[in-house]
């Protein structure tokens, strides 16, 4: 019965999610309710978006919601159909569904992923082979870190293009000594790194020299203290994109690398300059600031800093002298959905130049606190959701 109720909880959570989203009429409120179920859940803006679009799906397709809230299916199976019928048209959609949804409780999610392929390429072949061609141009690759200082690099391919990377991968790792005591899984992952980390050595891809990124080739960027780089002490390390790394994996990275002086406020351990190197102002003032934030500063973004925009916390005014204006207190890191977000959305954000922290207003007058990263990040980073005001009923 414990599964029951989580999953009429789930069916529920969908209703209020579906609600808030039928409130954001306009299409630039709809481009980011996202993000304030993100920030007020504390969770990533993928898992929101993930959320969100379960709740649309279920608004549309009645069954599947009878079918979770009566607990026959659960929210996994949920969104395997959500998920796998939203790219369809409301009548292939049903179609699909009258005809998979009564086997759903007796299969395994794979099982079910594949009977809907199956039934969705028989009823309209041509429609699959255009929405192939749509999918094509939503290829992309991410990162997701894991435990013990691991991390899933995942691939949205085409069949074939994923087919021939992986047979390609595979036949590096079958080629290795038969003596190699690594198992093929690793050495596929080895000829993975070994391939893409010879670009980024030596600064050219397949199509010439990489681009620079805020005046800069791209490289790692950890953040650690001088002593655990010296070896006195085994503090974690920052690995800008990633998060903490042991202070083993800190060394081992930096002992192939330029290290540059930080200088750190001594109450809050916030990044406050880099040592003096030979770049323009402007290049420092952007070392410094994306040094300090590690990462995007909306709260729980992972985009690294360096992939991110500089933002004046207070807008730019063109009437006042930019050297009062564009400082290390009035720029952060913001990627460029949160750059949009807080220029389109209504988001308000203001900087504690006490602590360094953004403290971050929704819409709805919810507020959050994202803590400033410790340059000797010892103790973590805690994301804050401060009280919520006085709001009329949902």
């Amino acid at each position: 019965w414990s599964d029951v109720v989580y999953e009429i909880r789930g069916a529920r959570q969908g209703d209020l999610i579906a609600e808030l989203t039928a409130r954001r009429t306009s299409s630039e409120e709809a481009e980011f309710v996202n993000d304030e179920v993100a920030a007020r859940l504390a969770t990533t803006r993928v898992a929101a978006e993930n959320k969100v679009a379960l709740a649309v799906c279920l608004d549309a397709m009645p069954e599947v919601y009878d079918a979770l809230a009566s607990g026959m299916i659960d929210v996994r199976k949920a969104t395997v159909l959500t998920d796998g019928l939203a790219h369809l048209s409301a009548a292939a959609a049903r179609a699909v569904q009258v005809q998979v949804l009564p086997a759903a409780p007796d299969l395994t999610v794979p099982a079910l992923r594949a009977l809907m392929r199956r039934v969705e390429l028989a009823i309209d072949p041509q429609a699959a082979d255009r929405r192939h061609e749509r999918a094509r141009g939503e290829r992309d690759v991410t990162v997701t870190p894991a435990c013990d200082a691991m991390a899933w690099l995942t691939a949205f391919l085409p069949a074939d293009d994923a087919m021939r990377a992986y047979t390609a991968l595979d036949a590096i790792a079958a080629s290795a000594d038969p003596a190699d005591p690594r198992p093929i899984g690793a050495r596929r992952a080895d000829a993975l790194v070994d391939i893409l980390g010879g670009v980024l050595d030596s600064g050219v891809g397949p199509g010439g020299p990489l681009r620079t990124q805020q005046r800069r080739r791209p490289h790692l960027h950890i953040t650690a203290a001088a002593t655990t780089l010296l070896g006195l002490d085994d503090a974690p390390g920052e690995l800008a994109g990633y998060g903490p790394i042991p202070a083993s994996l800190t060394r081992a990275i930096a002992a192939d690398a330029t290290w540059r002086r930080i200088f750190t406020d001594p109450a809050t351990g916030e990044l406050t300059a880099i040592g003096p190197r030979a770049y323009r102002p402007g290049a420092d003032l952007a070392g410094t600031v994306m040094a300090r934030d590690v990462t995007c500063t909306f709260p729980g973004c992972r985009i690294a800093a360096w992939r991110c925009d500089l933002d004046h916390v207070e807008p730019f005014d063109g009437s006042r002298p930019g050297a009062q204006q564009t400082t290390p207190n009035n720029v952060q890191s913001l990627c460029r959905h949160h750059h949009r977000l807080k220029t389109h959305a209504g988001w308000q954000v203001v900087r504690d130049r006490a602590t360094g922290a953004a403290c971050w207003t929704a819409p709805t007058a919810h507020t959050y606190r994202r803590p400033t990263v410790p340059a000797n990040p010892v103790d973590l980073p805690v994301r804050t959701r401060l009280p919520a005001p006085d709001l009329p009923p949902f």
